[in-house]
């Protein structure tokens, strides 16, 4: 069979007549997802999560799910203001459980079938427009992203009502969800685009996909455990430091300088640990880190008083991580969360991307070369 990619095969064709092509391919991925059912099942499925948000009520006196009453102590409008209530329910369940996980795996479904069927039939039909295989591949991939496109706008813009209506706060930084949400789903739509063209079976590349996502969040989980493990260790000799710095009784001095010799031979196997976790880490994409930005568009604050630490270790032992003497939790969580947030858009985003270019890449490759 001739080699329509060629471009000695196939006439000059202008902007326009790349646009058209474009156009086309786009409208015609769009059309095909809406008459699948499973796109207006979750198109529905969304407005039963903000309905379910929209059930909860919150004022001064407390919480009340669908006018009835819950006693949840701490939880009214004076120390959840400026509707955090709502914010809080939509950025961890709306966003955290709803869209990053059943919708994405509604989306894998629904998709998974374009690039078998590039693969298996849909090509020649393509192919004789003419349009280049490499810009039909692309165009295919952006079609199958309006999917998710089309159903984190309409929760977005759901939200936003609810959020406003009844929190009383037109929270526009909602709308991240919608870029934040399609890109973190095209890390995802990449490996099974390349692997429903190589294998031609929407099943094969669910499963693949699916397994390279637990892939992906065992490596996340790896990199927090030793994370906290090292950052752990590092507030543990500065306190055993600060310790021997108090100390006047040789005795007890030579304790705490026994354990801090044992620590300091500890650490470095913390810090090796999480360098490799953060190497794997790098090369693939963040999926919850993406999802985890949304945070930073967001305010989610309360007004909750928390004891000083100071106050908190009166009359007992302060225990942290491992049974810790000298880390309080409170203090560790602290130095977790400014290592997370020191981390730059560039490493999230930028990172994941080029991972999923180069999946395209071979994708593109392996699509163009395949003799159909």
């Amino acid at each position: 069979m001739m080699d329509l990619s060629d471009h000695a095969s196939r006439p000059r064709l202008t902007l326009s007549d790349y646009a058209v092509q474009t156009t086309g391919v786009l409208v015609a991925a769009y059309r095909e997802l809406n008459a699948r059912k499973l796109f207006w099942v979750a198109l529905a499925l969304n407005a039963v999560v903000i309905a379910a948000m929209a059930a909860v009520g919150v004022d001064e006196k407390g919480v009340s799910l669908l006018g009835f009453e819950l006693t949840i102590p701490m939880v009214n409008t004076t120390t959840f203001p400026d509707g955090q209530v709502y914010k809080i329910i939509f950025a961890t369940l709306g966003v955290g459980l709803w869209l990053s996980w059943i919708s994405t795996i509604l989306a894998l479904l629904s998709t998974a079938s374009i690039f078998p069927d590039l693969a298996s039939g849909g090509v020649d039909t393509m192919l004789s427009k003419p349009i280049g295989r490499g810009r039909l591949f692309l165009t295919k991939f952006v079609g199958g992203l309006l999917f998710t496109a089309l159903q984190v706008t309409t929760f977005a813009v759901l939200g936003f009502l609810v959020i406003g209506l009844r929190g009383g706060a037109w929270e526009w930084g909602i709308f991240v969800v919608v870029p934040l949400m399609v890109v973190f789903y095209s890390y995802l739509f990449s490996v099974q685009a390349l692997v429903g063209m190589v294998t031609k079976s929407p099943v094969a590349s669910v499963i693949v996909t699916l397994l390279f996502w637990l892939l992906v969040f065992l490596v996340h989980t790896g990199e927090q455990f030793t994370l906290v493990g090292r950052t752990a260790s590092r507030l543990e000799i500065e306190g055993i430091e600060a310790r021997i710095a108090k100390v006047e009784d040789a005795e007890r001095k030579s304790t705490f300088v026994a354990r801090l010799e044992e620590q300091r031979a500890a650490d470095p196997n913390w810090q090796l640990a999480h360098n490799i976790f953060y190497g794997v880490k790098t090369a693939l994409p963040k999926t919850t880190e993406t999802v985890a930005l949304l945070g930073r568009a967001i305010s989610l604050s309360t007004d909750i008083e928390v004891e000083d630490e100071e106050e908190q270790a009166t009359g007992r032992e302060r225990r942290g991580l491992f049974r810790s003497q000298f880390v309080s939790e409170r203090r560790l969580e602290a130095e977790m969360t400014k290592a997370l947030e020191s981390r730059s858009l560039t490493w999230v985003v930028g990172t994941s991307v080029a991972f999923e270019l180069v999946v395209l890449g071979i994708g593109i490759w392996y699509f163009r070369r395949k003799d159909f």
